[in-house]
Order: C-alpha cells, then sequence, then structure tokens
C-alpha cells in the first residue's frame, strides 16, 4: 500500500475522531510540505468527502452529521427498522428498495422482527407499484398524465387527462386527487383501477389546495361533498370498543345517562361514514342527519328482505 495511500486514511481517520486537522499539524505529523498537504486534501475532497475549513474552530472538519462509522442502533431502533420494513413494503418496490439501502449504511445487517411479534402487511400488486412511481415522477415534475381508469361501481372504462396533485395511502389503498379535465374538477382516483398510465408532454400549474385541509374533512377515501355533521350513538356494551381509536379528526364524544355513547363527526358527506356505521350494528343508531338516517333504514330493511 502506497504513503499517499495511508496518509489519505490517517487525514480521514483524524478528521472523524474530531482531532484539531491544521496544515501546519498534518505537516508536522505526515512530514510533508504544505503544497503537498493542500494538494491531499483537494484529493479527499475530489473523491467525495465532504471536507471543509471550520473557521470558528481553526480546523478541517467533516461537514455536520457525516462520519466514516456506521451508526449503532439500539435494540428499539432496530425493532423499529425492522417494523418499518414490513410495513412499509406494501408501499411499493421503490420505498422497499430505499429502506435496504439505508439498513446498508446502519451498524445492522437484515434487521427482521422478531417471531414473538407477528404482523401482517399484504403485499402490493406490481402494477399498482408502477403506477405509483409514473405518477410521482409527473407530479415532481408538474406534467399532466392520460390514464385508462376504470371506474369501482360501474365498472365503465374511460380514458381521463389528469393533473396530479397528491398521492395519499387509505383503508389499504393508494389514491390519486387530482384535476380531472373529463369531468373538469377535482376527483379521487383508486391506482388499483388505473388501467394504464403515461405522461404526457404537457405541462399544469396546480391549484393552491393543501392534502391536509381536503383529507381532514373525509372519512375513509371519501375526499368530496359538503361539510355535515353526523350525530350517532352507540349501546353502553359496545362503547369500550368504540373509544379504542380515534377515527376521524372532528371526533366529540359525550356520556349519556343511560350509559350509552354520543359521537360526533364532522364530514365531506356520508358516502364514506356510512360503511363504517355498519360494522357497528346493531349497537348504533344514527341521529343525524335524517337524510343519513332514511338510507341506513333503507339499506337495512333491504338487507332484511334479502336475508329474511
Amino acid at each position: 500500500m502506497s504513503y499517499k495511500f495511508d496518509s489519505l486514511i490517517m487525514i480521514l481517520n483524524k478528521l472523524d475522531s474530531k482531532e484539531e486537522v491544521t496544515v501546519h499539524s498534518l505537516m508536522n505529523d505526515l512530514e510533508m510540505s504544505q503544497r503537498t498537504i493542500y494538494r491531499y486534501i483537494q484529493t479527499l475532497q475530489i473523491a467525495g468527502f465532504p471536507i471543509i475549513y471550520d473557521r470558528e474552530k481553526e480546523s478541517y472538519v467533516f461537514s455536520e452529521g457525516y462520519s466514516l462509522r456506521k451508526p449503532k442502533l439500539s435494540v428499539e431502533e432496530t425493532l423499529t427498522l425492522a417494523l418499518s420494513k414490513k410495513l412499509l413494503k406494501n408501499f411499493g418496490p421503490d420505498i422497499e428498495k430505499s429502506l435496504g439501502s439505508i439498513e446498508e449504511k446502519l451498524s445492522v445487517k437484515n434487521a427482521d422482527i422478531p417471531k414473538h411479534i407477528v404482523l401482517t402487511a399484504e403485499e402490493m400488486p406490481a402494477f399498482v407499484g408502477a403506477n405509483l412511481g409514473i405518477i410521482h415522477h409527473a407530479r415532481t415534475n408538474y406534467q399532466r398524465i392520460e390514464i385508462v381508469y376504470r371506474a369501482l361501481y360501474s365498472d365503465e372504462e374511460t380514458v381521463r387527462k389528469v393533473d396530479p396533485y397528491y398521492l395519499f395511502f387509505q383503508d389499504g389503498f393508494w389514491h390519486l386527487r387530482g384535476y380531472c379535465h373529463l369531468r373538469e374538477e377535482l376527483r379521487t382516483f383508486a391506482l388499483d383501477r388505473i388501467i394504464s398510465v403515461k405522461i404526457l408532454n404537457e405541462y399544469f400549474i396546480p391549484q393552491n389546495i393543501s392534502p391536509e385541509d381536503e383529507l381532514s374533512g373525509a372519512f375513509g377515501t371519501m375526499v368530496d361533498g359538503e361539510p355535515v355533521e353526523v350525530v350517532l350513538r352507540f349501546d353502553a356494551d359496545i362503547k369500550p370498543y368504540v373509544l379504542r381509536k380515534k377515527w376521524h379528526k372532528s371526533q366529540k364524544e359525550r356520556e349519556l345517562k343511560d350509559g350509552s355513547l354520543e359521537m360526533t363527526f364532522t364530514v365531506n358527506g356520508t358516502n364514506g361514514i356510512k360503511p363504517w356505521i355498519y360494522q357497528w350494528l346493531p349497537h348504533v343508531d344514527v341521529g343525524e342527519p335524517e337524510e343519513l338516517k332514511r338510507l341506513v333504514d333503507k339499506d337495512l330493511k333491504e338487507a332484511a328482505k334479502r336475508n329474511g
């Protein structure tokens, strides 16, 4: 191994150990000329090492956060990484690849979930992952896309030009929110219902829309609709189960005199919350709005007729 290589390694180790590294200190340690030291430092910088001169410390240092050593993770941090790998695997192959790259840069190898922890996560179909990558690329460059979309309820296929605004993951599926030129309004598209997608050589300026604000009124994936207040009453026996989590940002609870629970939500329309209500039957009553109460009553009568 050449003396020059050994000298470069010595400089890197001194920087990584946060020693004082100056031209004069290196001249003494390496017994080299000032010109040679400058040339060695420049060689390391060209090679990609983030070496800068800190005027306050009057020393060469690595940029903040850089180190030659791989950071050591605690047991808790390693478990967190393993859980992330398992859960985010459903978000597509690119994310899984990135997590693997992060793992290689850390002081852990093959972080796996311990056998005493069981976590199931469905894998995302390959074509959905491909759609996700294409749409992400288009949104990053503000490019319009053309999709062939198969509607969930009618199974009708339509060709649409869409300005992609943002992507969100809800209820186990990826969705695209964007301006649909066919319908001339904002629409939500499920990525698993997109038959094909291609990026057009057309660009757009997105409307000033906050995804957080839009999704705060949604219950499930139903983003569209006028805000409506929904009041539900749950039997006392089911109350502990309903209160196990916060189902919506607007959620408010009130215990009634008979021990039952009243919950109030402000959501965009009632289509999103209606399926959620059905999972609590027969232990829930709809108080408001009256229109939702009639719809639920109608559905229950049809269900009873089918199964009677």
